[in-house]
């Protein structure tokens, strides 16, 4: 990895962002946050050389990255953070990525057997991946749309808004699969482009 004397300014500018604004947590975990982030744009930098800004604005708002830190941390909002060995704990205690690419796939196929439990765990689903540290915001929000959003919008189809008149079997099978297509590769596709940051996988 570069050292800091050989970081672009871009990234030296951004990295003290972060320390910034992670002045409210606890200094183990600001130390930690910087210190992963330094390493995984070094790493990218690594394999994508000159893509400084690219890099960058993939990690996103240094805010909205020591926000997501504060919120794993049990720590609140900024106004009402508090550092402290609790929130430490608390921090170690985040999901691995496997979790989160793993629920999609898992409510799609218990749900076939058990819709009700299907249900439960594509909404744990959504809400480990929007609290994960290892995608950007708007991978994120393209894993819940392609796992969680459009499967159950075709399920509501499926299950719900036609009568057996208006779909034909074969139309069903097709959204059905067209569903499991969506929910399993979009779950292979978060683990592909996941990160390194947080906890390890």
């Amino acid at each position: 990895m570069k050292t800091t004397s050989a970081r672009s300014a871009s990234v030296r500018q951004y990295l003290a962002a972060v320390e910034r604004e992670a002045a409210v947590l606890p200094a183990d975990r600001r130390h930690e946050l910087v210190s992963d982030l330094a390493e995984h744009i070094g790493t990218a930098l690594a394999e994508r050389p000159g893509s400084d800004a690219e890099i960058l604005r993939e990690l996103g708002d240094p805010r909205v990255i020591v926000a997501t830190a504060l919120q794993e941390s049990g720590a609140g909002d900024f106004g009402g953070a508090t550092g402290g060995t609790g929130a430490g704990k608390a921090a170690r205690r985040r999901s691995p990525a496997w979790v989160a690419a793993a629920l999609p796939a898992g409510a799609f196929l218990l749900g076939q057997v058990v819709p009700l439990l299907g249900v439960v765990l594509r909404v744990a689903g959504v809400v480990v991946l929007c609290r994960s540290p290892h995608w950007t915001r708007d991978r994120k929000w393209t894993g819940v749309t392609v796992t969680a959003v459009v499967p159950a919008l075709l399920a509501v189809v499926v299950n719900f808004a036609a009568t057996p008149l208006a779909l034909s079997v074969g139309a069903r099978w097709l959204l059905v699969v067209s569903s499991a297509v969506l929910t399993l590769g979009g779950s292979g596709w978060l683990w592909k482009v996941r990160t390194d940051r947080g906890p390890a996988a």
